[in-house]
């Protein structure tokens, strides 16, 4: 076997695998792993800065806030050392919460997904704030648990990362005061062990196993095999891919314990391979539900009830295997006082017996075979399967947690409330009949990338569950689906738990009899309002936030975040689904915005317009109402239509207008001439569909009215270079161009064809253009996707698993191509073919999707509507879903060189339309670096469908 790409683990981790595990007990050691972290993100003066110390007796005065107490001081020589920073905490996610605050609160940076300001860190360091008194700043968290990640999260977000990405997210977690996250990374290595043990072959083991972007949904037992079975490589790419994925499991954990991070690990789940019954024809085994309507060949997995004394076995049999091999990488779980273990029983599944005997039986079952395989087990689920309410009545739910109390009175379980913020159970179930629960925001479903969210919500709800009589609060967390959107609900849902409780709710919670040695928090209660501007100019920089900046996010978060229509999910665009003449979809993953567009359209320009400079000023070309209204007139006469300026307010006419229609000719013509070449290439040509769905001509601009507080008013320098600020300016702009845009002309498109006069409507150019708008950042691109899925193709130099693959240039291509078609299946199909039940689910707003996947659906629809009024006949919509078919396959099964490809002549899988190179071709059309600069990009969208936006957002009112 040719071991192409191997992957070996960083010197650092080979020593740790070799390491006393004891040797972590030293004075001296705990504190080193956060003193590198520091050297990762910081800059050179910051390295020597901080001085941390772990104090186990560090204590505060409240009654609340009590657990993971930090401390952080102006040193000045007084313990030696040098002066600086002293950082003290109870814990070592306390020190992590200190190093998060002094950064947070003195600095004024943040380190967030859509990147960090840290190389605008003062040259030299400042120092804590006289104000902050001999104490300096303390702060406490009033839940033991701060946990992180949901488990599709692996699948939506997580499924490609590398190490490195891993260790940012890791060191993001140390700075947010996360301390528990699930730990699911390599599950598959560990099963795959686990089932040999039982006798099943490697190929038994690999038919049950789910593709490497869906295996989330195995775990849990909703899906069993994978829709690339059909490859005869299926089990070799799918094994090669399960041993990389476990020595990257190996770098994740040592680091979650260095970070004293608490994993909640997996445990035996009872869905097993269908051969095991094989090996048991004494045991009843039964079939799992059918999940979401997929074929069955990819449900109703085989599952042993817990009831069976066999599950017992098999549970004490998985735990001890995957403790003994992780203390092969230096993990020691024996160690710990707890330890948390994942079981979700019946997620999206309906039980066998919904009777209350037989539920109570079934997780009494659970607790005991946990206690028996490990008497420090905690079981850990999500409490997701409770939302089924015509399933889950009272007597079923009371049952179930009944079952659970009977092993030590429940003491050893702990409930993720997974969907707090929109439906919380907490608050229906008497806080879980007392046992341990945590508060939850998931706000997000498949990686959806709306504005949404329950903000006063947020502000208050985790308070009022603290405050549940049971009192069995004992965590906050995250548990969206997919990160990378809405990134502020979810900081403020991890600063959340270090707020003063008693400072909030001074006449709930008074401040206790000061104890001795225990130091005051002097907190202010939570503001929102201040909480929320504090956080932009964090982000965008305090010199470099404007007035303008923090109005347009204040009408932001009183619109977007504000969801006041009860709606259960975010909104989806219509984008995101196939086009069809009535779009409106209510529910679950709705495409009705559940806010006052108007507002929303105003936020956005005046988050653009605040980016206005003089020489964006000069850029942007001046038109009058007159001339843009005749050069629409114009275009509309050459099948491009253009929106027709509502004005009242005509300038002077004291040029002729003959002179007024020339230019506007001129103009117009030049920009179709211009724009009538084929293809669509990166300077933004778009080509022409049969003269009916028209790309876009050169945007005809208008001159901005300015904004009071502007940044160019106040003479301040706009953030145009941080990360962050541009991630903002698309996302808003995204937002507005297909949560407001998009769908009002769709409803003008409908209206027209229900006339037969389709010469009413619009230019579909806004798909195109947000394709262009979203290429301006690699958080809203495919490009980065798809390279991410290649490069995971790598070939474990030290793997002892057999497989039946050569490897060389050839099979290392198709490796690679295997991934991409998982990475590309997930964001359309999700599923083994197209129009499933779960298609578009995650779907994807990013550049290169909109483009050359969505856009042609757009295009055929748009096509047939025509040729239907042509012909004066009604559309054929079921022709109309067999042509979206083929083209969504296209796009599907497409391959790319993205992250390379090895080169081979005699390779055909490096070939596309059977041309050499033809995968290159395919391969440019995803760029993984920025096309366009955000900013201007923001400032042509604005100018092109400013007026547009405005109008169809006073439409939908009606």
């Amino acid at each position: 076997m040719l071991p192409l790409d191997p992957i070996q683990p960083p010197t650092s981790v080979q020593q740790l695998l070799k390491r006393d595990v004891s040797a972590t007990e030293t004075p001296t050691a705990p504190v080193a792993p956060l003193e590198d972290l520091v050297k990762r993100l910081l800059p050179e003066p910051y390295h020597t800065l901080f001085l941390f110390s772990l104090r186990s007796d560090l204590l505060t005065n409240s009654a609340t806030n009590i657990h993971d107490t930090f401390r952080i001081y102006n040193n000045n020589n007084e313990q030696g050392g040098g002066s600086g920073i002293a950082i003290e905490g109870a814990t070592m996610s306390a020190l992590g919460a200190g190093l998060g605050y002094y950064l947070k609160e003195v600095c004024k940076v943040e380190m967030t997904w859509s990147g960090d300001r840290f190389t605008q860190l003062p040259a030299v360091p400042p120092m804590i704030p006289a104000e902050a008194g001999i104490d300096g700043v303390v702060r406490a968290s009033f839940v033991p648990w701060r946990y992180y990640m949901n488990v599709v999260t692996f699948g939506y977000s997580f499924a490609f990362w590398d190490w490195n990405r891993w260790q940012r997210e890791l060191d993001w977690m140390m700075l947010s005061g996360v301390n528990m996250a699930l730990a699911m990374v390599g599950q598959e290595y560990v099963m795959r062990k686990f089932y040999e043990t039982q006798g099943l072959s490697v190929d038994d083991i690999s038919d049950f196993l789910g593709g490497p972007a869906f295996m989330p949904w195995q775990r849990m037992g909703n899906t069993q095999g994978s829709w690339t079975a059909g490859n005869a490589e299926d089990a070799a790419f799918k094994n090669e891919w399960i041993n990389s994925q476990w020595e990257l499991q190996g770098q994740i954990m040592q680091r979650m314990q260095a970070f004293n991070i608490t994993p909640i690990m997996p445990s035996f789940q009872g869905f097993v391979p269908p051969k095991l019954p094989e090996k048991h024809p004494n045991i009843k085994f039964e079939k799992s539900s059918n999940w979401v309507g997929m074929p069955e060949q990819y449900t109703e997995v085989t599952f042993l009830p817990s009831t069976e004394p066999l599950f017992t076995t098999l549970s004490q049999q998985f735990i001890q295997l995957q403790k003994a091999m992780y203390k092969e990488k230096g993990i020691d779980m024996d160690v710990s006082a707890q330890n948390f273990y994942l079981l979700d029983l019946y997620n999206e599944m309906v039980p066998s017996s919904t009777t209350p005997e037989y539920l109570k039986a079934g997780t009494e079952g659970v607790m005991k075979a946990f206690k028996a395989a490990d008497p420090k087990a905690v079981w850990t689920m999500q409490s997701w399967f409770l939302l089924n309410k015509g399933l889950w009545k009272a007597p079923q739910i009371k049952a179930y947690f009944d079952g659970i109390r009977e092993v030590n009175n429940g003491k050893d379980a702990f409930v993720i409330d997974l969907y707090s913020d929109v439906q919380p159970l907490w608050a229906t179930t008497e806080g879980f009949y007392g046992i341990d629960w945590g508060w939850s925001m998931l706000n997000n479903f498949g990686g959806s990338q709306g504005l949404y969210g329950t903000l006063p919500t947020l502000l208050t709800d985790p308070f009022k569950g603290y405050q549940q009589p049971a009192k069995a609060m004992r965590g906050m967390g995250i548990t969206m689906e997919g990160i990378n959107n809405n990134e502020y609900l979810y900081q403020l849902v991890l600063d959340l738990p270090w707020q003063s409780v008693e400072a909030t709710y001074p006449t709930t919670f008074a401040t206790p009899t000061p104890k001795p040695g225990a130091y005051s928090l002097q907190q202010q209660g939570l503001n929102g309002q201040t909480h929320l501007e504090d956080y932009i100019k964090r982000r965008y920089g305090p010199d470099q936030t404007t007035p303008a900046m923090l109005e347009a996010w204040t009408t932001l978060s009183q619109t977007v975040w504000d969801c006041k229509s009860r709606q259960v999910s975010q909104s989806k665009s219509i984008l995101d689904f196939t086009p069809a003449l009535i779009m409106h979809r209510p529910g679950f993953m709705t495409n009705i915005m559940c806010y006052d567009q108007t507002k929303v359209v105003d936020a956005w320009k005046q988050l653009v317009e605040s980016t206005e400079t003089e020489e964006s000023k000069k850029r942007r070309r001046h038109h009058s109402v007159i001339q843009d209204s005749v050069a629409a007139a114009i275009m509309a006469s050459f099948g491009r239509s253009s929106e027709i300026p509502q004005s009242s307010s005509f300038p002077s006419l004291r040029q002729s207008f003959g002179t007024w229609i020339k230019g506007a000719y001129q103009n117009t013509v030049g920009q179709l001439k211009a724009s009538s070449s084929a293809g669509f290439d990166r300077e933004g040509e778009r080509k022409i569909v049969q003269g009916r769905v028209s790309g876009s001509v050169e945007p005809v601009k208008v001159e901005l009215v300015g904004t009071p507080g502007s940044a160019l008013s106040n003479k301040i320098a706009i953030p145009s270079d941080v990360s962050s600020f541009r991630y903002d300016l698309v996302d808003v702009t995204r937002e507005v161009l297909l949560g407001v845009v998009l769908p009002g002309l769709h409803r003008e498109l409908a209206e027209a064809y229900s006339v037969k006069n389709l010469n009413r409507t619009r230019a579909w150019d806004v798909i195109l253009d947000t394709d262009r708008l979203l290429s301006t950042h690699t958080h809203f691109m495919v490009g980065p996707w798809i390279r991410d899925a290649r490069v995971s193709a790598k070939v474990v130099a030290s793997s002892t698993t057999a497989t039946a693959t050569a490897w060389t240039p050839a099979s290392m291509n198709r490796y690679r191509d295997y991934l991409e078609y998982n990475a590309r299946n997930q964001i359309t199909w999700w599923g083994p073919q197209g129009q499933g039940s779960l298609t578009d689910y995650a779907s994807k707003e990013w550049g290169g999707v909109v483009k050359e996947y969505q856009y042609p659906r757009w295009q055929i629809f748009v096509d047939r509507l025509v040729k239907a009024v042509e012909s004066r006949s009604t559309l054929d919509y079921d022709a109309f879903l067999e042509d979206v078919l083929k083209k969504e396959a296209g796009w599907v099964h497409e391959t790319t060189c993205l992250g390379g490809c090895s080169e081979d002549p005699s390779s055909t899988t490096t070939t596309t339309a059977g041309e050499n190179g033809g995968k290159e071709e395919v391969t440019s059309k995803y760029p993984v670096e920025a096309v366009e600069d955000s900013v201007l990009v923001a400032q042509d969208m604005v100018d092109r469908w400013g007026r547009v936006a405005s109008r169809l957002a006073q439409a939908s009112k009606k």
